[in-house]
């Protein structure tokens, strides 16, 4: 019977023609979306500016100058996965894990209140390392209990957020750089 650490894995997650990261290193200025209070219809308050730096998102290839993927640590846990972020800058130890809305972003460990996702290959089959004998895989995120993830646009933004989608979501390609990877805290974990 194979560990959890020996499913874990270290890999950067890539979508075609696109790079992958949060936002705030995608376009390196201010993300700011325009948020409106409305309530049964109607508007309820005045709009004010947020800060989205911090979620995921993608931007075309040619628009971007300098950019790297992510390294991100799949830790599983059964058949499950929680994303923690490894190379970046300000996010590095934070997960990627859904807001309120159910978008996508670098947040600190929470417990139990962390987003876990499935690996799924493209015929939808949740799979862990043990299924991946090639270091480069076409594979969809499903937040676990939930929805596939996806691109969305929020109202007052122009960026392309990740997000659960009603769809079968987007697929990725998902390049091993470690497997049999232990959390940073504890190397000697067999």
């Amino acid at each position: 019977m194979t560990t959890n650490r020996q499913k874990s894995f270290i890999a950067t997650l890539e979508i075609d023609q696109h790079h992958l990261n949060v936002l705030g290193a995608l376009y390196e200025t201010p993300i700011l979306r325009t948020d409106v209070s409305f309530s049964g219809g109607f508007y309820t308050g005045a709009a004010i500016k947020v800060d989205d730096a911090h979620l995921l998102g993608r931007r075309v290839h040619e628009e971007v100058k300098n950019a790297s993927p992510m390294n991100i640590y799949f830790r599983c846990t059964d058949d499950y996965y929680h994303l923690y972020i490894r190379s970046h800058a300000t996010h590095t130890g934070h997960c990627i894990s859904k807001d309120a809305a159910g978008v996508l972003g670098a947040f600190l460990p929470d417990g139990s209140d962390t987003t876990s996702f499935n690996l799924l290959d493209l015929d939808n089959r949740t799979i862990t390392l043990a299924d991946m004998g090639r270091d480069i895989q076409r594979v969809r995120l499903k937040a676990r209990n939930a929805e596939h993830i996806g691109s969305v646009r929020r109202r007052g933004a122009p960026y392309s957020y990740l997000a659960g989608t009603a769809n079968d979501g987007i697929a990725f390609t998902l390049r091993i750089i470690e497997r049999n990877a232990s959390f940073l805290s504890d190397p000697d974990e067999v």
